[in-house]
């Protein structure tokens, strides 16, 4: 399983995009379901605005396009009041990973993998 670092600076280096998909969260033997998420390829915002049982240990289940299985995230777990409740992920499989920065890409372009991004300006400008 691949493991994934926050930032402490409260910045975030992934900016987070729509998708309109389903998904539900397990925390604590209770759960709850939704439709619309915002996503990066380190963690979300679940537009849940309740104060909730979550705890430290969520697993977050996401309907991608074109994926029959879902995917499956064990993530950290942090409420802002007014937004909902923010997902870091801590674990997350490599395929899973590799499937979620994939659908980011086609649905939001290199803007969803910041280095993509970086990496395409860096190569335009050896050309």
């Amino acid at each position: 399983m691949a493991t994934s670092s926050r930032k402490s600076s409260g910045t975030r280096r992934y900016p987070r995009f729509h998708l309109d998909v389903d998904w539900f969260v397990v925390s604590k033997g209770c759960s709850t379901l939704g439709r619309g998420i915002e996503l990066s390829v380190r963690g979300a915002l679940l537009p849940v605005t309740c104060t909730s049982p979550f705890t430290d240990d969520v697993t977050l289940y996401l309907s991608l396009p074109l994926r029959p299985k879902m995917l499956k995230a064990r993530c950290s777990a942090s409420n802002h009041a007014r937004r909902g409740w923010v997902l870091h992920f801590e674990e997350i499989s490599p395929d899973d990973l590799q499937l979620l920065g994939h659908t980011l890409v086609t649905e939001f372009g290199v803007a969803a993998l910041p280095n993509l991004e970086r990496r395409a300006e860096h190569t335009l400008e050896l050309t």
